[in-house]
């Protein structure tokens, strides 16, 4: 973080999104999501023989995209527990309590251990089956939400009983980053990590451009390891005044004991706190999820959407939708954000 600019002259703070906008995590959190879902069934409840492609990335987009899901790990969450909220969830009271009793371990492997021990009693047949003829998008809006499966182990953290979270963070950073952050080799996955599949969607060059007149910050739900690892790794760390993350995020809702996460505008308003702005400083956040849109409009920031054109992406439907929740500008290429402010 460059300090010297914080509190500056300048009269434009640019807060932009982290996935999405600065980085294309198409290769790596959309993926992440795909393969933690598939992991846990395959593996914590044994459906080894669902087909391949039964759940495609466009129906994680589209999941996504409808809200209240910006941080990805409430979103393999949500799916998984859509899924088993339609199929494990008979009135099976045995079953039940021995799930139930596992979320009271903090060792995930001695919970993969008792699983192991308890997998036959389960009949995946109609799991593997329904699968493969029912479209998760409809499944997810299908099924009523209410409290989460006795059989979705998501309560804790990594190292405390999150089975799923640990799932997504072993896929995510892959064996040795994970060994790194969390003092312990993985149980799930021991290959590389879709972190290294991720890449800078706009140049040094258009970054630069931009400080020159203006104060860039950014408020993302990575938690902050990972995010200060992605601006190492691309060489952009100097280049933001502010930095908010998910660690924020969490203190603050420990003091509050409320949600605070997207849409929410909590993170985004103590970016502008973090980044010393003055009163008449005109705030604009990037970002490229509904969430993000309606976020910004609740700090009284200017909402600019952003659609990184790609593969699979319907950027006129995506557009069209940031547009309803109230964008000012809808950009689908970097230089007309840099074109925009400058």
């Amino acid at each position: 973080m460059d300090k010297s600019r914080k509190g500056s002259a300048k009269e434009l703070l640019i807060i932009f999104d982290m996935d999405g906008v600065l980085i294309d995590v198409s290769g790596s959190y959309r993926e992440v999501v795909r393969r933690t879902v598939d992991v846990y069934l395959r593996n914590v409840l044994g459906a080894r023989e669902l087909r391949e492609g039964y759940l495609p990335l466009t129906d994680v987009d589209r999941i996504k995209k409808s809200g209240g899901l910006n941080n990805d790990w409430d979103l393999s969450y949500a799916i998984i527990n859509c899924i088993l909220k339609r199929f494990f969830d008979p009135n099976n009271a045995s079953n039940i309590r021995l799930f139930t009793d596992l979320a009271s371990l903090s060792d995930e492997r001695r919970i993969m251990e008792d699983i192991a021990a308890i997998l036959h009693l389960l009949d995946s047949q109609e799991l593997e089956e329904g699968l493969g003829t029912l479209s998760l998008f409809r499944l997810f809006h299908d099924t009523i939400a209410g409290t989460p499966s006795p059989f979705l182990l998501n309560r804790g953290d990594v190292k405390s009983g999150n089975v799923v979270k640990r799932i997504f963070q072993e896929l995510y950073l892959g064996a040795d980053l994970f060994l790194n952050i969390y003092g312990e080799g993985p149980v799930f996955h021991t290959g590389a990590g879709l972190i290294d599949q991720e890449k800078m969607i706009p140049t040094r060059q258009d970054l630069d451009t931009l400080t020159h007149s203006h104060l860039l910050a950014i408020a993302t739900g990575r938690p902050g390891v990972e995010a200060h690892h992605a601006l190492k790794h691309f060489g952009i760390s100097d280049l933001f005044v502010a930095v908010v993350t998910e660690d924020d995020v969490v203190a603050e809702e420990a003091k509050l004991k409320v949600s605070l996460r997207k849409p929410h505008p909590f993170s985004i308003l103590r970016c502008m706190e973090k980044s010393g702005s003055e009163g008449g400083t005109q705030v604009y956040y990037v970002g490229d999820m509904p969430d993000d849109i309606l976020a910004a409009c609740s700090a009284g920031a200017i909402p600019i959407g952003f659609v990184k054109v790609g593969e699979n992406v319907d950027v006129a439907a995506h557009e069209k939708l940031l547009n309803e929740k109230g964008a000012f500008r809808v950009c689908s290429h970097f230089n007309e954000l840099v074109g925009l402010f400058s």
